[in-house]
């Protein structure tokens, strides 16, 4: 009776694998006695090793170069300003990006350009950037990831190099601030000196990139600027009574940077402006959420919510200003949040009264600025917040009679006896560092223009010291 053909099989594979067996053993046998044959292993070892670390080498050094020819095709890129010509520009660079993928691998990095132009004229780059993680295969993914990483350390040294400007005799240092719990260094950005400054000379001034009062005094005190008003003055808001100025000019201004934005349109005469089809909008209490959010700011008696509104609503003026220039903005030029961005901040948790805040002003900015309801997070106003609560100096009454409610928000207090009637958010100031009993320099404030001036002959590189209060305990 023949074999069986499984039978067979498996014996045919039986000896194959003890055969396999036995040559292991020879092989090991030979590999712990034979010399020749040890060393001969441990130099096609190193030389696999040596290969390796060469490829390796290799295609960091063509990451590099494919990063490096990105970042500098694209600051020679003249990109778009007008919504139209941006969505024209973004489709054109994403289709082109994806025909180069569908070509193979070979031209994933012809890829990366046109996909990182395209990043760069969306309206909403994060929320791009998680389409790019789902679409886009990965290799190209991590190169505009990368690229995205290059540009950003480029732009963040070079906002060191050009801020402050040189007319304020003042700079940004280096600072030790101790070492974490691992033992590792801690640096903090402050204040320095310059050049050597004597003692009573003005250093430097500056308005708020944001202020902002105390709801009580609306109508009392320029909404821009702070200043008191008296009736030669006053120059009412046409479109709604919440608000005032001290002259056509900082209504203009007003206007312009956020309060056509947030403006309430709670007058008579507003309606007729706004057009019948919208009267009943704006006439009920209860669908006028502007007002509403003003209303609760002033029972509140809090001034960073408004003042975040009146943030986000300058940073769409500033981009729409932006649009309208035809060339190129300069690398050198950095706007509102490429400073706040920057700013210590107060870590602060969400309460019930932050997800009411939050939800009212997506209402009151959400017709008027697109994309804010995407853009305005939990996390970024909580962000904003914080930084607010950290950084914000207050801005105190020109006058003892000016009768001001206390509040639960933290502003910078220079004075222990004024009385504050709002506070400003300021992109050199906040660096000044913090000191209880050795100041060199005071705090001057004009409405909300705040000058620094020398209490001290101060040698240049030494750090500016003001006395103000911080919202939690100093650290040795």
């Amino acid at each position: 009776m023949g074999m069986q053909p499984r039978t067979a099989a498996l014996i045919t594979a039986g000896v194959a694998v003890t055969a396999g067996i036995a040559y292991m053993l020879y092989f090991d046998y030979k590999r712990r006695n034979d010399p020749s044959l040890k060393k001969k292993l441990r130099k096609e070892k190193k030389k696999a090793q040596k290969e390796l670390k060469k490829a390796e080498e290799q295609l960091k050094l063509t990451a590099r170069q494919v990063i490096e020819s990105v970042t500098e095709a694209a600051d020679k890129e003249a990109l778009p300003t007008s919504p139209e010509d941006k969505e024209k520009y973004f489709m054109e660079k994403v289709a082109l990006g994806e025909g180069f993928c569908n070509k193979g691998e070979a031209y994933y990095n012809d890829a990366v350009l046109p996909f990182y132009l395209a990043l760069k004229v969306y309206p909403a780059p994060m929320e791009l950037i998680m389409i790019y993680q789902k679409t886009v295969p990965e290799p190209v993914f991590q190169m505009i990831i990368n690229v995205m990483a290059v540009d950003q350390q480029k732009r963040q040294n070079l906002f060191y190099e050009k801020f402050p400007p040189e007319e304020t005799h003042v700079k940004l240092g280096e600072l030790s601030a101790g070492k974490n719990d691992e033992g590792t260094p801690i640096v903090r950005r402050s204040l320095v000196a310059d050049k050597d400054i004597t003692e009573g000379e003005l250093i430097y001034t500056e308005r708020p990139l944001v202020s902002a009062l105390y709801p009580d005094l609306e109508g009392s005190h320029c909404n821009l600027c702070l200043k008191p008003l008296i009736a030669e003055n006053k120059v009412e808001c046409p479109n709604c009574n919440l608000v005032a100025f001290c002259s056509q000019t900082c209504l203009d201004r007003a206007n312009g940077d956020y309060h056509q934005y947030i403006c309430s349109h709670n007058k008579e005469a507003a309606y007729e402006i706004i057009g019948e089809d919208k009267e009943d909008e704006i006439k009920e209490d209860k669908e006028n959420v502007a007002l509403e959010f003003y209303e609760t700011s002033k029972t509140k008696n809090v001034k960073y919510p408004y003042m975040i509104a009146c943030f986000l609503s300058a940073m769409v003026a500033e981009e729409l200003k932006k649009q309208k220039t035809e060339e190129k903005a300069s690398e050198t030029e950095f706007g509102a949040w490429d400073h706040v961005d920057r700013f210590r901040y107060l870590e602060t948790l969400p309460t019930e009264d932050s997800k009411k805040e939050i939800a009212m002003l997506k209402e009151v900015l959400g017709p008027k600025v697109q994309g804010i309801n995407e853009f305005l997070s939990d996390e970024i106003y909580l962000m904003l917040k914080g930084k607010m609560l950290y950084n914000a100096y207050g801005v105190p009454a020109s006058s003892e009679e000016t009768e001001v409610r206390e509040s639960d928000e933290h502003i910078r207090t220079t004075d222990s006896n004024a009385k504050y009637i709002g506070a400003g958010l300021y992109k050199i100031s906040t660096y000044i560092g913090q000191t209880e009993d050795a100041p060199n320099v005071k705090l001057s404030f004009e409405n909300d223009s705040l000058s620094v001036i020398a209490i001290k002959n101060i040698k240049k590189g030494d750090e500016l010291l003001a006395s103000y209060t911080l919202p939690v305990p100093k650290k040795n």
